[in-house]
């Protein structure tokens, strides 16, 4: 049977310590593989750590869906504020609330206006 080389222990044991730690390393490697194994068998485990991550991910996406859905909600409050608030902000967008004034040519006079009458009294 070939021995696989380890650093640190040589291929051909010659001291019982030697011999000590090679079979020291082996239990250490067997355990580790023990408990891989126990852990892909405990069917149960498995399934509640799939459960619990399952939650994290559902929490995470209803947070998410919370925070859009506040966020529609305030953007429709203030476009719809803007378009009810418009015509005080900005008048140049509104429709004209007064007639405008009308314009004065130099040279062409305006008309006269007739005489206030005045009553006798």
């Amino acid at each position: 049977m070939s021995v696989p080389n380890i650093p640190g222990i040589p291929t051909d044991p010659e001291t019982p310590a030697e011999l000590r730690a090679r079979i020291d390393l082996t239990r250490q490697e067997l355990g580790d593989t023990l408990e891989e194994l126990a852990a892909k068998a405990d069917v149960r485990a498995r399934a509640q750590r799939k459960a619990r991550e399952a939650m994290r991910a559902g929490r995470a996406q209803r947070a998410a869906t919370a925070s859009g859905a506040v966020l529609a909600v305030a953007l429709a409050a203030l476009v719809l504020y803007r378009r009810r608030h418009r015509a005080k902000s900005t008048p140049w967008l509104s429709a004209p609330t007064r007639r405008p004034r009308p314009r004065t040519f130099p040279g062409v006079r305006k008309p006269s206006r007739p005489a206030a009458s005045v009553r006798a009294s």
